[in-house]
Order: structure tokens, then C-alpha cells, then sequence
């Protein structure tokens, strides 16, 4: 779980970050995220899940697919989470962390 120190600092990233756990998982809800340049859109939903799944330590899920110079691998694609669908691209090895840094790792993908 994150601190309350750890989601003031996604705060400063997207306000109403909120966390939630759906079987046995840990994520951390991230409304109106703005991505790096060059991504359209450029803000959308995301959903940071802190724990360990779908053979993956972390992963970053997006409430649409975003468009990005670099070809990404969308292998999770309407995944149901916390009753809304999600989509993440495969983006391994992010160790689970301080949620700020999680965040930062996944989002490389993107630049």
C-alpha cells in the first residue's frame, strides 16, 4: 500500500490520485494523467498497479491505447479493473518501489 506521503506526490502529478484494492492487488488511480510530448492523447486515466501480475512485477494501465513515436507492444487490451476496461503495453522489469518512481519507469516507454 502507498503512504500518504506517497500519493501527496503523485498529487502533484494528477490531482485525485486514489488507491484501491481489487483481489489482493494494490493500484493507485491516476485521473487526468499528462503524458510526454508526442503522445496523443495527451492526458488520459491511468491505473498504477503496485503488485505483481500477468508475469509482470508492475505495470502501468491506460484507460485507451496512446499513439507514440516508438511501437509499442499493447499485449493487455480491455482488461477490467475496477469495473472500467484498460489497456497496457509490455514494459517489463519496473520493480515495485515508491510509487512516484514506478510511475516514471513505466512512462520511459513513452519518450
Amino acid at each position: 500500500m502507498a503512504s500518504e506521503g506517497e500519493l501527496r506526490e503523485l498529487e502533484q502529478l494528477c490531482n485525485g490520485a486514489r488507491e484501491f484494492t481489487e483481489f489482493d492487488r494494490n493500484y493507485i488511480l491516476l485521473p487526468q494523467l499528462q503524458l510526454p510530448d508526442g503522445c496523443t492523447p495527451a492526458v488520459v486515466d491511468a491505473l498504477l498497479c503496485l503488485s505483481a501480475r500477468d508475469s509482470y512485477p508492475t505495470r502501468l494501465f491506460y484507460s485507451q491505447q496512446i499513439a507514440c513515436k516508438n511501437a509499442l507492444n499493447w499485449n493487455a487490451q480491455n482488461v477490467p479493473i475496477l469495473q472500467r476496461n484498460w489497456f497496457a503495453y509490455s514494459w517489463n522489469y519496473v520493480a515495485s518501489g515508491r510509487p512516484i518512481e514506478v510511475l516514471a519507469q513505466h512512462l520511459k516507454a513513452l519518450r
